[in-house]
């Protein structure tokens, strides 16, 4: 518990790196609509309070074609406090930059480190410490360290949860502000659930994304999702559906994102996670 505590002292306080953040395959499948609701490895990136009322130890690994991937390591089985350390690396494409400055580093790369538990039965906490470097919108070399700080209701059959990214400021240069994100998410039996999630700047009331996503879990080992997300910053909206396949130590997902733009190539992703 010691090294954990000392680990995310060391991402939040030392002045080091941070970049465009990490979508990942589950949000990428559902709308990027899950900020309020459980996950497993995947709340080191989106609402790092998600697995605080989970109990396993996990190794995650997923890859956006053609190069960009990530990997991570949660562990809530150890302590009363679970922990999470990830790293990423992602291509930074032409829509990044805002002007024709060409970079030689086209890579966007951060390490995360998290810590989450229960306040009581139904409200979990986490905070997650982040270090992003690579190129800035204008082609320069850049970093910047933060922090996101979540938290998650949980009711059963409805969840609840908040997540402020960026709190120390972020950097607009690396397209990272600081915002915040509010959803929500109703299940049936275990086995459907629909989730909706905002994302706003923090000095905004109105979101410049509103996400809405479903899921189908199967006892019979697969699931399927899909999700709509709009931009309304941008005024472009995305669909993208998502499937795996679910057993007690190894699952296998797959999620294509596709926007609305002509000509627009579509976002596919694998992923697989191990669990001990």
């Amino acid at each position: 518990m010691k090294q954990w505590i000392g680990w995310l002292v060391f991402f939040t306080t030392v002045s080091t790196f941070a970049a465009q953040d990490f979508i990942p395959i589950q949000e990428k499948a559902q709308g990027q609509a899950l900020s309020g609701s459980i996950q497993t490895n995947e709340s080191l990136y989106s609402n790092p309070a998600a697995s605080s009322f989970v109990n396993i130890y996990s190794i995650d690994g997923s890859l956006s074609l053609p190069r960009s991937f990530a990997v991570s390591v949660l562990d809530t089985q150890t302590s009363e406090f679970g922990g999470a350390i990830g790293y990423y690396r992602k291509a930074a494409d032409s829509d990044y930059f805002s002007s024709e400055t060409a970079s030689s580093n086209k890579w966007i790369q951060g390490a995360k480190l998290a810590l989450m538990g229960k306040l009581s039965n139904n409200i979990g906490i986490g905070v997650s410490g982040k270090s992003i470097w690579g190129p800035d919108s204008l082609g320069k070399d850049s970093k910047v360290l933060d922090a996101d700080v979540g938290v998650l209701f949980n009711g059963g059959l409805f969840q609840l949860g908040a997540v402020l990214r960026n709190v120390l400021g972020g950097k607009e240069s690396m397209r990272l502000s600081r915002e915040y994100s509010i959803g929500g998410k109703i299940s049936y039996d275990q086995i459907l659930s629909l989730s909706v999630a905002t994302q706003a700047k923090i000095n905004s009331a109105t979101p410049y994304q509103v996400g809405v996503g479903a899921e189908y879990v199967s006892p019979y080992y697969f699931g399927l999702r899909g999700g709509y997300r709009f931009s309304t910053q941008e005024n472009i909206n995305f669909w993208s559906v998502g499937a795996s396949f679910i057993s007690p130590r190894l699952s296998l997902h797959y999620a294509l994102e596709m926007p609305s733009q002509p000509n627009t190539p579509s976002d596919h992703m694998l992923g697989t996670t191990i669990l001990f």
